[in-house]
């Protein structure tokens, strides 16, 4: 498979390990990674298991719909970085970059 993701599979415990090495390197915002960063992990995967070659638009409008009404304006946009980084992650090779967010 040269290296690259089967688009039709996520595992999103892989993911979850993935990004909690991040996290807690420092390259991840949030105060927790459990109630900040995984819940946009697991729902960013699950938007692109639905539709692996969908828009960035459509993705992030489909995150926005399912994120929690109580959050602030601040950490929906933090939310949607997180969110893209992983779509990045899965659309990619198997060994990515590490990004950071600002």
């Amino acid at each position: 498979m040269n290296g690259l993701r089967d688009r039709d599979f996520v595992n999103v415990v892989s993911e979850l390990s993935y990004w909690q090495e991040r996290f807690d390197s420092g390259s991840m915002v949030g105060d927790s990674f459990r109630n900040d960063c995984a819940p946009v992990i697991k729902l960013a995967c699950d938007i692109y298991l639905r539709d692996p070659h969908g828009s960035h638009r459509a993705r992030l409008a489909d995150l926005q719909a399912h994120l929690p009404l109580a959050q602030t304006e601040n950490s929906a946009e933090v939310s949607a970085q997180i969110a893209q980084l992983c779509w990045d992650r899965l659309g990619e090779n198997s060994n990515p970059p590490c990004f950071e967010l600002q």
